[in-house]
C-alpha cells in the first residue's frame, strides 16, 4: 500500500509519550510550521510538502513499512520488537533507553542463565524471546502490558524484561538490572522503497534539515 499524494509526505510519529515533545520540537526546529492537536489524526505543514500523522508508537514500523507514512520517528526498541523493516536515515539521539533483564533485589541470580525455566514477564515478547533463545537459555515468556515491574512482587515471573531509562521505577519496586539486552534511541525511519522521485527529494531534503539541527550547538533536547 503506497501514498497516491506525490507531492507532498506523510511523516509518523508518536501521539502521546516520551518521544512526543522531543520530536515535534526536532521537526519545528527543522522548519516545519505545525500544530499539535492531540486529538487530530493529521495536520498539515504550513509551510512545508509534509503532514504529521500522529498515531501509536508501536504502529509507526508498520505504517512506515506498508508505505502509508513516507517518514517516521519511532524508538529503536519498538522498530526492533515490531520485526518490520524498513531504512533508517538517522539516529536521532534523544529518548535514550536500554532494554533490559531485571530481578528482585534480594533474588540469588546472578546471571541471566540462572533464569533457565523460569517465568518473564515484559512487554517486548519477540525481543525477549529473541534475547533467551540466541542464548539457549530456555523460559517462559508472560506478555503484559504496562507496570511490568510489579510481576515479580505479586509472585507470577521470576524477573521482568523491560525498557529503562533512568532505573528510578526499577528500585521503586525492589528490582535490579541483572543484564542489558540492547540500547535504544530515537531514529528516523522510511520505506525500503520510496514510491517517486518527488517524495525522494522531501525526505533528503528533510534529513538535511534535521541533520543541521542536530549538528547546532544551539539545540538542546527537552
Amino acid at each position: 500500500m503506497g501514498n497516491s499524494d506525490n507531492k507532498s509526505v506523510k511523516i509518523a510519529i508518536q501521539k502521546d509519550g516520551r518521544l512526543t515533545q522531543d520530536t515535534v520540537s526536532l521537526l519545528r526546529a527543522a522548519g516545519l510550521s505545525f500544530e499539535n492537536y492531540n486529538r487530530k489524526l493529521f495536520v498539515k505543514c504550513r509551510n512545508y510538502p509534509a503532514e504529521v500523522l500522529y498515531v501509536r508508537d508501536d504502529d509507526i514500523p508498520y505504517y512506515v513499512a506498508s508505505g502509508i507514512a513516507d517518514l517516521g520517528i519511532v524508538g529503536q526498541n519498538v522498530l526492533r520488537e515490531s520485526g518490520f523493516r524498513v531504512n533508517t536515515l538517522l539516529d536521532l539521539g534523544f529518548c535514550r533507553c536500554s532494554l533490559v533483564i531485571a530481578v528482585p533485589q534480594n533474588s540469588n541470580i546472578s546471571r541471566a542463565s540462572d533464569l533457565r525455566n523460569s517465568t518473564i514477564a515484559t512487554s517486548y515478547p519477540n525481543s525477549a524471546k529473541e534475547y533467551f533463545k540466541e542464548n539457549k537459555i530456555p523460559i517462559k515468556i508472560v506478555n503484559i502490558k504496562g507496570a511490568v515491574e510489579i510481576a515479580p512482587s505479586l509472585g507470577f515471573a521470576h524477573a521482568i524484561v523491560d525498557i529503562v531509562a533512568t532505573g528510578k521505577t526499577l528500585v521503586l519496586n525492589n528490582l535490579r538490572i541483572l543484564q542489558k539486552i540492547s540500547d535504544s534511541q530515537a531514529l528516523l525511519i522510511t520505506p525500503n522503497e520510496v514510491t517517486s522521485k518527488e517524495k525522494a527529494k522531501i525526505i533528503d531534503d528533510l534529513k538535511v534539515k534535521i541533520s543541521e539541527v542536530l549538528g547546532g550547538k544551539d539545540y538542546e533536547y527537552l
